[in-house]
């Protein structure tokens, strides 16, 4: 990665700003956790504080994103790839603690994670980590 003239440049894509980068990135994230990958809808777009049209405009004319009714399709699929992945195989380890019935946790420094899935346990500040009282998910209900 190399940063001149305000430009990003990354191996196999072209140079795009820090704002379309950063837009890229997050809204293909966004895509896959709400189960649309590779999908950016315009609702995304919409929700985002800053102004996204010029980073939109920026990625379609760049060949990265194509306009599609309610939002755009993303042509960029290495990092689209990367992520699914990543998120099968969390899937995946998931899964197995769901089938124990538990955790397995383990010391990582001064948190506990799970030495499974890598769920957080238990933060070194006391406070909540997950689910709606703060313990982490109970796969028995």
């Amino acid at each position: 990665m190399s940063d001149d003239e305000g430009f990003l440049r990354f191996e196999g894509l072209p140079p795009m700003s820090r704002q379309a980068f950063q837009l890229h990135s997050f809204a293909l994230v966004d895509s896959v956790q709400r189960g649309t990958p590779g999908f950016v809808s315009d609702d995304y777009l919409g929700s985002i504080p800053a102004e996204t049209s010029v980073a939109a405009i920026e990625l379609e004319t760049a060949g990265l994103w194509t306009r599609r009714d309610g939002g755009y399709f993303v042509n960029e699929s290495s990092m689209l790839n990367a992520l699914l992945t990543f998120r099968e195989e969390q899937d995946a380890t998931a899964a197995v603690c769901r089938e124990r019935g538990h955790h397995d946790p383990m010391e990582d420094g001064d948190w506990t994670i799970c030495a499974t899935c890598g769920v957080p346990l238990e933060r070194p500040d006391g406070k909540p980590v997950g689910g709606a009282d703060g313990t982490p998910p109970n796969y028995d209900d």
